[in-house]
């Protein structure tokens, strides 16, 4: 996983991480408006469950051990942490707290 990886593929995977966290989290400002968490609110959501997604896939230890399911998982944490949050957003915005 992350812990046999060079430092430089590293920091090429947390660039590339970073990036595809900002523009998700632009397009996501967009789409969510007023339930989202802002541009850059977003981006640490999407980084954060992404991370979260990659590292409870590790811990399952499920049998599909490559770097191309490793990405799958942190897209689908990713997005699941943001949609989970923006509910709980929304729903705690229209019920007035």
């Amino acid at each position: 996983m992350l812990t046999d990886l060079d430092t430089t593929t590293l920091m090429i995977a947390a660039l590339a991480v970073g990036a595809a966290g900002f523009f998700g989290g632009l397009a996501m400002d967009g789409v969510l408006q007023e339930d989202g968490f802002g541009v850059f609110g977003n981006m640490l959501v999407l980084i954060a469950g992404s991370l979260i997604g990659v590292y409870l896939g590790a811990a399952v230890r499920l049998p599909l051990d490559t770097m191309t399911a490793d990405a799958v998982r942190g897209v689908c944490g990713a997005f699941i942490s943001l949609t989970a949050l923006a509910v709980v957003k929304s729903l705690l915005r229209r019920f007035g707290f």
